[in-house]
């Protein structure tokens, strides 16, 4: 990638001299023409968070961020470093939207939001099940124990859907989770079936976890925490994947860690689909419809999140960038909330064995999107759970 490095200084020259206005134009213009330009980019959000008001056009500035990222999917450019500046263009972006008094998500809010306290949070588990009985006997049962050691502080229930009439539906009941028969494929359409069924469920917040995903004790807590004090959307950006063949661990860094195609670049800052969480109002203003005639057997966490940003205009966020809203006595943060669990020192496990939707082999394309933690992993007990497969 080859930078404008002439209109980079001419724009910093300005900066320094406080000609925001003129900093900004340098800015916008260049990228017009040169949509990949991360050093003016990075300037351009410089500017913005010293003088908000050069921008004359937000839709100038979502125009430049969508062609940034473009150019960023087509040329797979390591983009992870520029995540914060992204997430701060992005939250001015929610801003600007929810700045409106006529915003419809907020008019929704107004009269359909409600306070949750952080005792007794409700969570509500969705998954979906197909064959790989062992797993899910150990899916199940792990989770039924945590229902029982958090019962105190957290209610916990789990809707899964399966495919496989009374095999998979007495695996799921064994354990007490809520089960819906709908067929496999699409597996946007089973999902969606699902959600539609958690719609006649009491929850505060719905938890969307594979039938191979594994989080903790803490990260449930965290959850509750963050429910209680007004997320409504929120996940990680990172996850931890264990091959169950080869008994290898990886951390993988998330997207845009490298410049291979496999990282999807322009996806910086995006949560995976393990152990996302939606409040109750968000999942209503939807129409419970995240997946909704679809029909696609990949990509539902991408789907997921367009059909969110479609209809509400969240975009993903640093949490320190999250839309902080107040509406009576309720407190709301509004935006796609992106954690990573190492940071936070929690723990989220995808455990890849066969009839994996995305195989463990495309997360390990580089060294720059992984860490092994092998060694690690074997030693701290978090993967003790799998001894019973």
């Amino acid at each position: 990638m080859r930078y404008d490095l002439f209109s980079a200084k001419q724009a910093e020259m300005a900066l320094k001299s406080e000609d925001f206005f003129l900093s900004f134009d340098i800015c916008k213009n260049c990228l017009k023409k040169t949509p990949g330009d991360a050093l003016l980019y990075v300037i351009m959000a410089r500017i913005i968070s010293r003088s908000p008001m050069v921008v004359d056009s937000w839709q100038d500035v979502a125009d430049i961020t969508a062609s940034f990222l473009e150019f960023n999917r087509q040329k797979n450019i390591q983009s992870s470093s520029l995540w914060h500046a992204l997430s701060f263009i992005n939250s001015c972006l929610i801003s600007n939207q929810f700045s409106h008094a006529d915003n419809p998500f907020i008019e929704y809010l107004k009269y359909n939001g409600r306070k949750v306290t952080e005792h007794k949070v409700k969570l509500l588990v969705l998954t979906c099940v197909w064959k790989r009985h062992e797993l899910c006997h150990l899916f199940f049962s792990y989770y039924k124990k945590l229902k029982e050691k958090l019962s105190h502080d957290i209610d916990i229930q789990v809707i899964a859907v399966g495919s496989e009439g009374e095999v998979s539906q007495s695996i799921c009941e064994k354990y007490g989770a809520h089960y819906l028969e709908y067929p496999n494929q699409p597996l946007s359409d089973k999902w969606q079936a699902g959600l539609t069924y958690a719609r006649s469920f009491d929850f505060d917040a719905l938890v969307i976890l594979g039938s191979d995903d594994f989080i903790c004790e803490n990260t449930l807590k965290f959850y509750s925490r963050k429910v209680s004090n007004g997320t409504l959307f929120l996940g990680f950006q990172d996850c931890y994947l264990h091959d169950f063949s080869t008994q290898k661990t990886i951390y993988w860094k998330g997207y845009g860690a490298s410049n291979e195609q496999q990282s999807q670049p322009h996806r910086v800052g995006e949560t995976i689909g393990l152990g996302r969480v939606l409040r109750r109002e968000l999942l209503e203003f939807m129409d419970f419809d995240l997946w909704k005639g679809m029909g696609a057997n990949k990509s539902l966490d991408g789907i997921m999140k367009n059909k969110i940003t479609e209809k509400t205009g969240f975009l993903p966020v640093k949490p320190v960038h999250g839309f902080n809203l107040i509406l009576g006595d309720v407190n709301y943060s509004l935006g796609m909330l992106s954690y990573r669990l190492k940071d936070l020192g929690l723990f989220g496990v995808d455990v890849k064995v066969s009839d994996n939707v995305t195989a463990f082999e495309k997360y390990v394309t580089s060294t720059n999107v992984y860490d092994d933690v092998t060694l690690e992993y074997s030693q701290n007990g978090h993967l003790d759970f799998l001894n019973s497969l």
